[in-house]
Order: C-alpha cells, then structure tokens, then sequence
C-alpha cells in the first residue's frame, strides 16, 4: 500500500484559499524564525541555518519562486521538501492555483 507523503487534508498546502488571498504577500518586513524560537518546522536536514536562509529569501523578495528557493540551499539534498516543510508548519505559503513547478510562487503568510 502507498502512503502518500503530503496528501495529509490539514497540511496547509491543501487547503482551499480565495484566489484574492493567494494574489497577496505577506509583509515585506516580516523577520525570519530564529532558531529556538518555538516555531521551528521539523524536517529531517531542515536545519536552522536552512530555515533560515529560505526565509531571508522569501522576505527579500516578498514572493519568491520555488526553483529560486532550491537555488538558495543548493547543497541541500531535498531543498523542495525543506520548502515544504516551512509550508506545513505554517512559515511559507503557496500559490495553489498555480501549477507546481519552478515558477511556483511562494511568500510568507500573514498572521
């Protein structure tokens, strides 16, 4: 039997939006999670320094791309998964009415 890694209804990638939510970035001036803060995501090879260079990144360019984002960590041996992860632990959004390649649009939520 397959056990889909993602098909999880409460991660927050599957969630339905309003297209008028997914249309908006978050604030531009929001600062990364330090690391310890509490509301790191959980990710076998997320560390905090990975964490937090994804979301310098999407802070530096309100909404990033996802193959930019993987450009970010290059070294890193799932950096789409690591993109994921922030996304259900609820640091990154993504843009559910798009297709999911590279050109993905990711941002951070708003509180």
């Amino acid at each position: 039997m397959v056990t889909p890694f993602y098909a999880g209804a409460s991660a927050p990638r599957n969630r339905a939006c309003d297209s008028h939510v997914a249309s908006l970035p978050a604030s531009a001036g929001a600062p990364p999670v330090p690391p310890g803060s509490g509301t790191a995501a959980v990710h076998p090879g997320l560390t905090p320094e990975v964490q937090v260079a994804l979301l310098t990144a999407v802070d530096e360019a309100v909404i990033a791309e996802l193959g930019d984002l993987a450009g970010v960590i290059p070294d890193h041996p799932r950096p789409i998964s690591a993109v994921l992860a922030l996304v259900d632990a609820g640091l990154l959004a993504l843009d559910l009415q798009a297709g999911f390649d590279a050109s993905l649009r990711v941002w951070r939520p708003t509180a």
